[in-house]
């Protein structure tokens, strides 16, 4: 079983290009896939649909999308007519088997004053591989303290434990 993770940084590649097809193409072949940074609607990428374009470019594939950060990014037309949209921001997992339940974490964060520290996530699956259920996270960690990710970890720990047990 080939297994990928990735964090596409909202398809911003290190020549500062949005292309989630350049993306794409680098993920075919893998058979289950964690993406982390997955966006919906944000103005720097274009307020492209990530994860709808993801399924799209990757047909194969069963996608689920857990967005750990949502705010509202609707727009009222000069008539009166409100386009709902949702600005996201979260993890994806993409699988050529089944995925048949999944929930998304909140991950514990330090308070912070001088430093922006984001809503960090994880999205967990089953997914049905041939022969037994697969358990997955899709983990995005922070990176604002040395503490912060190790707390982070623990809490996933925990988590787990209960669950197995």
């Amino acid at each position: 079983m080939k297994l990928v993770s990735y964090n596409i940084q909202y398809s911003k590649g290190r020549d500062g290009r949005y292309d989630l097809e350049r993306i794409a193409d680098s993920l075919q072949g893998a058979d289950v896939i964690a993406l982390q940074e997955v966006e919906r609607n944000w103005p720097h990428s274009g307020m492209t649909d990530q994860p709808a374009l993801l399924e799209a470019l990757m047909p194969g594939y069963y996608a689920i999308y857990g967005p750990g950060f949502d705010m509202d990014a609707s727009e009222i037309s000069n008539d009166g007519v409100v386009t709902n949209r949702r600005r996201q921001f979260g993890n994806m997992i993409l699988a050529r088997w089944p995925l048949i339940w999944s929930r998304v974490y909140s991950l514990p964060r330090l308070k912070t004053v001088d430093q922006y520290d984001p809503c960090m996530s994880t999205l967990e699956a089953v997914i049905a591989t041939p022969g037994t259920a697969l358990r997955l996270f899709a983990v995005h960690l922070t990176r604002i303290s040395r503490r912060e990710p190790l707390m982070q970890l623990c809490f996933l720990h925990r988590k787990h434990r209960a669950q197995s047990t």
